[in-house]
Order: C-alpha cells, then sequence, then structure tokens
C-alpha cells in the first residue's frame, strides 16, 4: 500500500498514481518478472478488480471507491455461481 502499487491507473485526483496504459503495462511486467504472484494481483486488482468503475462508472461511484482501492481495500470481481454461468 505504501508505494501506491494498488491505486497505479487510478486518476491522481483520486489518490492514485494515474498511469497510462504503457506505463502500467511496462511496471506490471518488470514486477512480475521478480515475483509471478505479486504481478498477478496487482493485475488482476487493476483489470478486472476496478476497471469497470473506472471505465464505466458515474462520477460518484468513482469518488466513492477508487480511492478506497487505492489504499485500503482490495476490489475483486464476481465471475460465476456453480449452479449458472461458466462454472470457473
Amino acid at each position: 500500500w505504501d508505494l501506491g502499487a494498488f491505486g497505479l491507473q487510478v486518476p491522481t485526483e483520486l489518490g492514485g498514481l494515474g498511469l497510462s496504459n504503457t506505463q502500467y503495462t511496462r511496471l506490471v511486467e518488470i514486477v512480475g518478472a521478480h515475483d509471478l504472484g505479486v504481478g498477478i494481483t496487482l493485475g488482476a486488482h487493476q483489470s478486472i478488480g476496478f476497471k469497470g468503475i473506472l471505465l464505466f462508472g458515474t462520477e460518484a461511484q468513482k469518488a466513492k471507491y477508487l480511492p478506497r482501492v487505492t489504499d485500503k481495500e482490495y476490489a475483486a470481481f464476481c465471475l460465476t455461481e456453480p449452479s449458472s454461468g461458466s462454472d470457473a
């Protein structure tokens, strides 16, 4: 949390680092080369975790959730239920 790694793509006005896709990809590639688990955690948190809010959320949703996933909470993504969907 201290390095701001969980808010790499969160806009700076919401407490993140505001990295572009290219900057984010390069950084996660370097991190993943040294520790794949950390690279995957950072990638999942920012791609399927909060990306929907970042791209399609209302301004109120962005203001409520993005600062929290930057330095206080993990983002999650619900994929399926055993009785329906992809059963992944």
